[in-house]
């Protein structure tokens, strides 16, 4: 995650040093809310986590192994979230851990009330299409998402009011939560409707639009493209889009094309150049610019640093 969000967390390390070698935790507590940080610098497997309401984790260095109730393992690497559903435990492996690379993450515990208290909210101002029914969050599934800028932006400032002594800190880590919760509904849609739109293509037309990026992804597709393929117009397609996920069909574009580079810049044989072309862009400098702007790093800096934490 971001600089200031890093030395946030260094100072909290030094003013409470860990006292375990393996998920060391310290924990800052609010109204309807807390945050935790937890640090490992021994390897180890099968750590258990659960929570009592969704738990929101975020990987700030090192690398995880979260072994899901379904059997799925969900390789955990930095600049990437994980929600966990209420009751539910995972295990967690830590195989790269030590003093030298440590392994931190951060979890942010929300009262499941406040969750749907914000999807009833939603509900009532910008509501769903018929065809995707109503917000709600997903309480039986692990939730493994890529951060957006928005997700980082809003945890910076999350660990902020939790960590420092402002007056206000409750009232302000409520709305906080508040806008934690929307943007995390907002992209567990988008996940969803990624991982069904080859079913869902023929009743539901973002879903056809959505089948069509992925299936066109090294094209230079446009807005009017994605139109087209769910049968409307441009006007009425960009306001459905933008309604149904919070952001514009660009800005998903250009984050569908980030993560599919990010995917195939796990291969240390591939090239900035070959990828960048597979996936949509005929400008590697533009790529490279786009790539830093989301991930906060270029994409042979992350490439090498992924090889390194393997």
């Amino acid at each position: 995650m971001a600089t200031a969000l890093s030395s946030r967390l260094a100072r909290i390390h030094r003013e409470r040093p860990p006292q375990d070698l393996v998920e060391n935790k310290v924990t800052f507590g609010a109204a309807g809310a807390a945050f935790s940080v937890y640090d490992t610098v021994r390897p180890a497997e099968r750590v258990p986590l659960a929570a009592e309401n969704p738990l929101y984790c975020g990987m700030v260095t090192g690398k995880k192994l979260v072994h899901t109730a379904t059997g799925a393992a969900i390789p955990f690497l930095p600049l990437e979230s994980l929600v966990v559903p209420t009751g539910q435990t995972i295990e967690i492996d830590f195989p790269g851990a030590s003093d030298e690379a440590p392994t931190k993450c951060l979890t942010i515990e929300i009262d499941r009330a406040q969750v749907r208290r914000v999807a009833a909210r939603l509900n009532e101002t910008t509501p769903r299409s018929s065809d995707s029914g109503d917000w709600r969050y997903d309480d039986d599934a692990v939730c493994h998402f890529m951060n957006t800028p928005g997700i980082e932006h809003t945890v910076r400032q999350l660990v902020g009011l939790f960590v420092d002594d402002d007056p206000d800190k409750d009232v302000l880590i409520d709305l906080g939560v508040q806008e934690l919760v929307v943007r995390m509904l907002r992209v567990e849609a988008r996940k969803l409707l990624l991982e069904e739109s080859a079913r869902r293509a023929t009743r539901h037309g973002l879903a056809a639009a959505a089948e069509t990026a992925k299936a066109r992804l090294h094209e230079d597709l446009k807005v009017s493209d994605l139109a087209a393929a769910a049968c409307m117009s441009e006007a009425t397609f960009y306001r459905a889009f933008r309604n149904e996920f919070g952001i514009t069909p660009v800005a998903y574009l250009t984050r569908l094309r980030v993560d599919r580079a990010r995917q195939l810049l796990a291969d240390p044989g591939r090239s900035v150049t070959d990828v960048a072309a597979s996936v949509g862009f005929g400008s590697v400098s533009h790529f490279i610019r786009v790539y830093r702007e989301h991930v906060g790093l270029t994409p042979k800096q992350d490439q090498l640093a992924r090889q390194a934490e393997a």
